[in-house]
């Protein structure tokens, strides 16, 4: 059995021709220095949108939500399904009040805006306020005053 010889100075010439150890095109350093920078932006984009509150999940804008998961009463109650404590705890942060500054420039009727924080916290949370009830459609409505 013969053993090959390797040697550093012989190089292997295949007949496809191969880019390895050639120095990129100006155009290929463009094109992925554009695409890198595309990418830097639009990362930068959403992360002042999320630090500065303007972007929301789920109707709640995200600083909110970031306080609501940094309050460890709250994560527990809402991922023990406690709702009632989960509000209690809600009310206490001000949370309700947030949303409602948040969305008060665009909903300027107060029963309206009440309603749409209320059916909010229901979709999140599934409590449901005194003063609503939930229509078959899932739909928060204000009770009827007796």
């Amino acid at each position: 059995m013969v053993l090959p010889i390797f040697q550093s100075k012989k190089i292997r010439r295949g007949r496809y021709k191969s880019s390895y150890g050639s120095a990129p095109r100006k155009a290929s350093l463009l094109a992925s220095t554009l695409i890198s920078l595309s990418f830097l932006l639009c990362g930068w984009i959403w992360f002042v949108l999320l630090t500065e509150g303007q972007f929301t999940i789920g109707g709640v804008p995200a600083p909110i939500i970031r306080s609501f998961f940094q309050d460890e009463t709250a994560r527990n109650a809402y991922f023990a399904g406690d709702n009632k404590k989960l509000h209690a705890r809600l009310q206490a942060m001000g949370v309700e009040e947030k949303i409602k500054s948040f969305y008060r420039p665009n909903i300027r009727d107060e029963a309206k805006l009440d309603q749409y924080i209320h059916q909010i916290l229901y979709d999140r949370t599934g409590y449901v306020g005194e003063a609503y009830q939930v229509n078959s459609e899932g739909v928060l409505v204000l009770k009827k005053r007796k």
